[in-house]
């Protein structure tokens, strides 16, 4: 660790990324100050009487929680440059570390005050910074600590587990033939007995793998373009995304809503990314939490059906739903 008398952030463009508090916490700051002020304008002109102490107490109370409010805004971030990063406090003190400074990390659910934060260790166990839940690029954070061998751990004291805590599979490519195979035959074993035991609705499941370029997948498209898909035994590019998709037909015909959108599902299983590392390695992960994904969602799926308006269409998917990849 380094600790100079005067450590400053470095500029924006220096940084690999940064984790703040949302601008739009200044107005929470704001509103409370506002607060403030209208209590002390209200007690100068409708006290009749000699204002106690202990009112000019809480109004000074609320004041300097709003002012704290904006200095944890203002002040308090991560940056990250390559293997160094910064830390600054609510109140503007930055210290700078390195990798090696860290220990462990440690995701607290339902902190103290009600809220979620991230811990960050030193090998001796002395808390280096904290940071909370909400703030920007925290999901790149948990990355970073995690792409450098950083062991983070989970400390849950509410049942909901927080989103985006878990770790991802590394797997090498030569593996993917084999779990995309298991990957299929689970989708394949919940589709037939969802599909069995709700006979009555009339459902079929049509289910599958499709492989694709993830700089051009559009995230509003109902079936991706064919310039973002990847034929079947093509190159993996470095944005590789392999994907469990899953549609809903009746009588042999597509399903849309009343809004006419098609009924489908769709979840991430294999994709590749930069790591968070120096070097920016480029892996391949397996994500494992597909299989609770597509529970819950034919649980919703068997509350939706019932009772609503549905069309049909005649129609075909362009290209093969796989069962390997």
């Amino acid at each position: 660790m380094v600790l100079k008398d005067e450590i400053s952030l470095p500029e924006e463009s220096e940084r690999d990324f940064t984790v703040a508090q949302h601008k739009i916490v200044y107005g929470i700051g704001a509103l409370i100050i506002g607060a403030g002020m209208l209590f002390l304008a209200l007690e100068i002109l409708y006290h009749l009487s000699v204002i106690p102490i202990w009112i000019y107490g809480m109004i000074a109370a609320v004041f300097l929680l709003g002012i704290l409010v904006c200095l944890e805004v203002k002040n308090r971030q991560l940056a990250v440059c390559g293997n160094q990063w910064y830390y600054r406090n609510i109140f503007g003190k930055v210290k700078s570390y390195t990798l090696e400074d860290i220990g462990s990390a440690k995701i607290v659910c339902n902190a103290s005050g009600g809220k979620d934060d991230l811990r960050i260790y030193n090998k001796e166990g002395k808390m280096l910074c904290r940071l909370e839940w909400s703030m920007q690029n925290m999901d790149i954070a948990i990355l970073w600590l995690r792409d450098n061998g950083i062991a983070v751990h989970m400390e849950r004291n509410r049942k909901q587990a927080l989103p985006d805590s878990h770790q991802p599979l590394e797997i090498e490519e030569k593996e993917l033939r084999m779990l995309s195979q298991e990957v299929y035959g689970q989708a394949k074993k919940m589709a037939e007995t969802w599909m069995e035991k709700n006979r009555k609705l009339g459902a079929d499941l049509v289910y599958g793998l499709a492989e694709y370029q993830g700089s051009k997948v559009d995230g509003e498209a109902e079936i991706q373009a064919r310039e973002s898909r990847i034929e079947k035994g093509g190159a993996k590019p470095e944005d590789y995304i392999c994907v469990l998709e899953i549609y809903v037909k009746k009588d042999g015909c597509f399903v849309r809503d009343k809004k006419k959108r098609l009924l489908a599902m769709a979840f991430p299983v294999f994709y590749k990314r930069k790591d968070k590392t120096v070097k920016g390695e480029i892996r391949l992960y397996y994500e494992e939490e597909w299989k609770t994904d597509l529970e819950d969602s034919l649980q919703l799926l068997l509350k939706y059906l019932p009772g609503h308006k549905f069309f049909l269409e005649q129609m075909e998917i362009e290209y093969e739903l796989q069962k390997e990849v």
